[in-house]
């Protein structure tokens, strides 16, 4: 490669100093001390690799020499030097892998970094290799040294760990062992069943870039977000406050051949959880309830995959979420991959779509097939998913709804289609113009919501309870109002089904995080209005008080502007 390139530039004029400089840094490159660690290395490679027809990995750009020298101590060996970074590597090495060994790059920065990113894709029983990597054992630790040697417990007065980090460190003492080799460092662990987390355009570039019998069938370009709604949030706004910027998202048909599926929203091929499993897929670390992490990329399941699965054979469209069965997690995450139905149809006309069981709900609930009526899918081309099994053949797309990053402007058709066919189901009446979604669950429960409902009673609202109405009525009663109010949750989510812009006012505590009323309100053109109570609690269900003091005043101020 560097002669090619010193006879290339010798034909360009004036080249010459480059010509030079290439051909000096060539001379260093095979030094004698360069040379000769470029062979230890190999020899210790050499002598961890297990077998002669291993699968070594040098990451790249590795040190001059070493690749050439791995190949020579390890004729029989499949050694990859790779020498992209991120995901580009990381689909890269879940491509070629698993390896017998890696080797780490001849670098002290960023050797944490690239040991979460990349330690996974070693075989269980295999050696990830860190020259020099000895000195992160000395004392103090460097920072890969203090996951694999340092303490139990978080220490007192340092820096908090994340959970993240603390799964990580379980994991490490548990099931990762570590030895000093001379000036470097051997690292192993005996976990089996990893898989390797996939994220959206990182899975598209693995099916572009390798031979595979899935396929990315289209994408549907990403849009600019709609505009951000109007509409305030107090008295004191949340950490992270509904009024911050959309992300964009690319939409992705895929056709995946033989792949397991597992109810809760699981799919894996081989040694990877696809795209789908992560309803949050544009977090910055995918999660799931099902998956024990073992760093971000990476993590295996929580209870393991019987040594034989049936098989289902046909083609199925994925309609499962984590949660089937809950009234929201329908409306945003499988109704938000319905756009792929038709999609489904066009590829096989006897396709059906496959949802999973739940230990609170082994069946779908009536309000599930009747929303999939509305969506073109008949009851009897639902199909209940028991337990894992392997699929011929699984059609499924990206959601065009994910809170709390974006909403697809095109997830508007579908809201307003199927809110269509839901309100043609229901017969017109004299519906409330102002009304308000009060709360009957324990869970995340306003304390003295009846005070908060006197408020609303003050203005003219009349409160009302979603489960009360079919589908259909809820379309209709929500569709007619001129003011909807109601606590966050999956409440309002019928805001979804209201095409024309619409006041909303809603009542939640600080710790509820979500903004899917917030994305909703976007598509739609919906002003909302957010009054935040303050609480002790952090977690999303934590229930709440309105304070009567400080919330009354600000909620006063908004209704007071209604016309």
């Amino acid at each position: 490669m560097r002669q090619r390139l010193v006879r290339a530039l010798a034909e360009v004029p004036g080249a010459r100093g480059a010509v030079q400089r290439v051909r000096q840094v060539g001379t260093r490159a095979l030094a004698p001390a360069e040379r000769r660690r470029a062979r230890r290395l190999a020899t210790q490679v050499a002598s961890l690799r297990g077998r002669e027809d291993a699968v070594i990995a040098v990451l790249g750009p590795a040190a001059p020499g070493l690749v050439e020298a791995v190949r020579a101590a390890s004729p029989s060996a499949r050694v990859h030097e790779i020498r992209e970074s991120g995901g580009e590597r990381h689909v890269t090495m879940t491509a070629l892998g698993p390896f017998d060994v890696i080797v780490d790059r001849d670098l002290a920065r960023g050797r944490r970094r690239r040991f979460e990113d990349t330690f996974f894709h070693l075989r269980p029983g295999g050696a990830y290799l860190v020259p020099g990597g000895a000195e992160e054992l000395a004392r103090p630790h460097g920072r890969l040294g203090d996951l694999l040697d340092g303490p139990e417990e978080e220490p007192a007065g340092g820096r908090p760990w994340t959970a993240r980090e603390r799964d990580l460190r379980v994991v490490v003492r548990n099931h990762v062992s570590h030895r000093a080799l001379g000036r470097d460092l051997v690292v192993s662990h005996e976990v089996s069943g990893v898989l390797a987390k996939m994220r959206e355009p990182e899975y598209n570039d693995y099916l572009a870039r390798f031979e595979t019998p899935h396929r990315l069938l289209s994408t549907i370009t990403a849009e600019p977000p709609p505009p951000q709604p109007a509409g305030t949030e107090g008295p004191v706004p949340r950490k992270h406050p509904m009024h911050r910027p959309m992300t964009r998202a690319t939409i992705s048909l895929r056709d995946y051949r033989d792949v397991v599926v597992a109810p809760r929203q699981l799919i894996i091929d081989d040694r990877v959880l696809l795209p789908e499993t992560f309803r949050h897929h544009q977090w910055s670390t995918l999660l799931h309830t099902q998956v024990v992490d073992h760093t971000a990329r990476f993590g295996r399941l929580r209870a393991a995959l019987p040594a034989e699965l049936p098989r289902l054979e046909g083609t199925y469209l994925h309609l499962d979420n984590e949660f089937r069965g809950h009234f929201g997690h329908l409306l945003t995450e499988s109704l938000s991959r319905v756009w792929s139905w038709p999609e489904a149809l066009r590829l096989d006309p006897d396709a059906k779509v496959l949802v999973g069981t739940t230990t609170k709900r082994p069946e779908p609930m009536p309000y599930e097939l009747e929303l999939y009526e509305a969506c073109g899918i008949p009851r009897d081309r639902v199909e209940v998913l028991y337990g894992p099994a392997r699929v011929e053949r699984l059609i499924s797309g990206t959601p065009m709804f994910s809170h709390p990053h974006y909403a697809h402007p095109r997830i508007a058709q579908t809201w307003r289609e199927v809110g269509d066919r839901l309100a043609a189901q229901a017969e017109d009446r004299d519906w409330p113009r102002r009304f308000f979604v009060g709360r009957r669950s324990d869970k995340r429960a306003c304390y003295n919501g009846e005070e908060v409902e006197a408020i609303f009673a003050e203005y003219g609202f009349e409160v009302v309870y979603p489960e009360d109405y079919t589908l259909g009525e809820q379309v209709r009663l929500f569709r007619a109002a001129e003011v909807i109010g109601g606590y966050a949750g999956s409440g309002l989510f019928q805001i979804a089904f209201v095409p024309e812009p619409t006041h909303v006012v809603m009542v939640g505590a600080a710790s509820y995080t979500p903004r899917n009323e917030y994305l909703m309100a976007a598509v739609h053109g919906h002003r909302i209005d957010a009054v935040i109570c303050h609480t002790g609690g952090r977690g999303v269900q934590t229930s709440y008080s309105f304070d009567l003091h400080q919330e009354g005043p600000f909620l006063r101020g908004i209704l007071d502007e209604l016309p």
